[in-house]
């Protein structure tokens, strides 16, 4: 093997050369990886932005039958707060497996406020949808102004606050996986073993 320089390399030297510049693709390719991996860490933090992991920003709204909803009214109990939209996929697979939450644990100091991010326009689309689903919980429209303050990026969000009103858990998205982590979760804020 001749080198740049010009020089013949003996086998030994050549093969110590090739395994060098093995050494150095694989280490730049780790390196690259890391970095890639970094930035997708990164990228994926601007979805908590706004979110200040502690005290629960408050609102008070209506819920769709009229009445005054305010998170600080509702210390002492498990909040799970569902920012979702009519036309979700993945908020409307949601829907059935919340509405089993709320109806078991319900009567131990928990509950869910619907926070639909639908257009106020569309309001009476969201009725339709509420009673054909017979969501037994409350929901609201919630301003975009509050969606920014909570740092919603994607829907379905949910957000666990616990009984002094500290969120615990922002849960992007619904699966199964998820579905049986929320079910765990309240559980054990409730305080029933699962």
């Amino acid at each position: 093997m001749i080198a740049k320089t010009g020089k013949v390399l003996n086998p030994i030297q050549a093969e110590a050369k090739g395994i060098c510049l093995k050494n150095l693709f694989v280490r730049s390719f780790v390196l690259f990886l890391l970095g890639l991996s970094l930035l997708l860490v990164s990228g994926c933090s601007k979805e908590e932005k706004g979110v200040v992991f502690g005290k629960a920003p408050d609102f008070s709204l209506k819920n769709l039958e009229g009445e005054e909803i305010a998170l600080s009214k509702l210390r002492g109990k498990v909040v799970l707060l569902d920012f979702w939209a009519t036309w979700c996929g993945p908020c409307r697979e949601s829907i059935p497996h919340l509405i089993d939450l709320y109806k078991t644990y319900q009567p131990k100091g928990f509950t869910i406020i619907g926070m639909s991010v639908d257009k106020e326009n569309e309001e009476a689309a969201l009725r339709r949808f509420v009673k054909s689903m017979d969501i037994p919980y409350s929901v609201v429209l919630s301003p975009e102004s509050l969606a920014r303050q909570y740092g919603i990026s994607g829907i379905p969000t949910t957000f666990l606050i616990d009984r002094e009103g500290k969120i615990l858990e922002k849960i992007v998205g619904f699966n199964g996986t998820i579905a049986k982590h929320l079910t765990t979760r309240i559980s054990e804020l409730t305080g029933e073993k699962s």
